[in-house]
């Protein structure tokens, strides 16, 4: 993972990716995506948060 990440490549989980595809948390569609995902909003808030934060740290 160490290698895509030096590459360029974006490593990101499922959830995370659907959070992107909305791109916008006041959409009508977020509750339902975020109930399919059986995700409490701040917790997915804050992992998609240390991911970008990971993402930057390493470039």
């Amino acid at each position: 993972m160490a290698r895509l990440v030096q590459s360029g490549v974006v490593i990101a989980d499922g959830a995370s990716l659907m959070i992107e595809i909305l791109a916008d948390n006041a959409t009508p569609k977020a509750m339902e995506v975020y109930s399919a995902l059986a995700k409490d909003w701040s917790i997915l808030v804050g992992q998609v948060r240390s991911s970008a934060i990971e993402q930057a740290n390493s470039r």
